[in-house]
This record gives C-alpha cells, sequence and structure tokens, in this order.
C-alpha cells in the first residue's frame, strides 16, 4: 500500500513538474514578439521625441541670449534717456531766465539751419 501511494505522489509530482516546464520553456511565446514591437516603437517615438526636444533647448538657449542683448540695449538706452532729460531740463531752466535778447539770440542759434524759404536758387535763369 506504501509504495502505491508512493507511486501515485511521484505520477503527481512528475505530472506537475512537466506542466510547469512546459508552461516555463515551451509556452507561447506570441505576445513576446508584440510587446518587442511595441517597445521598439516606443523607443523610437522617445528618439524622436530626443530629437525634438534638444532642437528646442538650441532655440530657447538663442533666444535667451538675445534677450540678454536686448536688455543691455535697453538698459543703454535707459541711460542714454535719463541723461537727454536732464540735459533737456537743464536747458530749459537756463532758457526760463533769459532776458528778451538772450531769448532772440537762443532761438536763431538754435534754429539757425532753418533758412528763409525763399532764397536764391541755383538754376541759371535765376533773377
Amino acid at each position: 500500500m506504501l509504495s502505491r501511494e508512493r507511486f501515485i505522489n511521484y505520477g503527481i509530482i512528475l505530472l506537475l513538474g512537466s506542466a510547469l516546464i512546459y508552461f516555463v520553456l515551451i509556452g507561447d511565446e506570441s505576445y513576446v514578439e508584440d510587446y518587442n514591437v511595441k517597445i521598439e516603437a516606443l523607443e523610437a517615438k522617445v528618439d524622436s521625441l530626443h530629437g525634438i526636444n534638444d532642437h528646442l533647448v538650441y532655440k530657447i538657449d538663442t533666444l535667451n541670449q538675445q534677450i540678454v542683448k536686448l536688455d543691455k540695449e535697453i538698459d543703454k538706452q535707459d541711460k542714454k534717456i535719463v541723461t537727454l532729460k536732464y540735459k533737456v531740463n537743464e536747458k530749459v531752466n537756463s532758457v526760463d531766465s533769459f532776458s528778451d535778447d538772450e531769448l532772440t539770440r537762443f532761438f536763431t542759434e538754435r534754429y539757425r539751419h532753418y533758412e528763409d524759404s525763399i532764397k536764391k536758387a541755383d538754376s541759371s535763369s535765376s533773377n
């Protein structure tokens, strides 16, 4: 009786071992191929996105450099504006204290490049 139980136990162990070996080693691997195809597609997409990302990073760096240059130019222009405002304010303050004769001379000197609208013509038929 003991040998028959032992024989049944060995049979069950052998049957379970065979089933385990079949499923582990010989089992259907079609899903592995599907997963490998999906993995390759995802890797290609990731590589494409890395390329796009690198291009965008380069573009961002270029734009940041341009921003820095423009900020420096704006600072220069702001300083020029402040200086010009100061100079104009000084001139306005000095003009406030001018007498009539000094005002006439100031405006004559300031706007002398605007000559009279009637001037000698350069043509040979001028009078």
